[in-house]
């Protein structure tokens, strides 16, 4: 008898499966990690990011506009954390081409002190 082998269950929402291969890198836990991320990737890694999610920048965050935040599946929350990605390496890549940035100090002495959650849902102000 002959096993069916089934189709592993896509990790992204639908019509943004062709990102899949950048999860593991690039979904971070927070900007902390995607800072550390920048400053520690490759430039050429980090370019690699840069053109494949570019020029699906417009429609992922069109799709993600329709969603909620804290009320985001898992799949949902990795597109959203692959955007995150992409805004943090942006300014390395089309302003300076480095990773670190030229004349200025060391990134990483400037800690974050606040951790806010990228996926809780906003307060709205009254």
């Amino acid at each position: 008898m002959a096993v069916r082998k089934t189709k592993p269950a896509s990790r992204l929402p639908q019509g943004f499966t062709a990102l899949e291969c950048w999860l593991d890198d690039w979904v971070l836990a927070d900007s902390t990690a995607r800072h550390e991320k920048r400053l520690n990737t490759p430039l050429a890694e980090t370019r690699a990011f840069y053109d494949a999610m570019l020029p699906q920048a417009e429609a992922v965050l069109a799709y993600l506009s329709t969603r909620e935040l804290g009320a985001l599946d898992a799949n949902d929350e990795r597109l959203l954390k692959l955007m995150l990605s992409l805004a943090e390496i942006g300014p390395a890549i089309e302003w300076y081409g480095t990773g670190n940035y030229p004349d200025a100090f060391d990134a990483r002495r400037f800690p974050l002190i606040v951790t806010l959650s990228d996926t809780a849902a906003q307060v709205q102000a009254p």
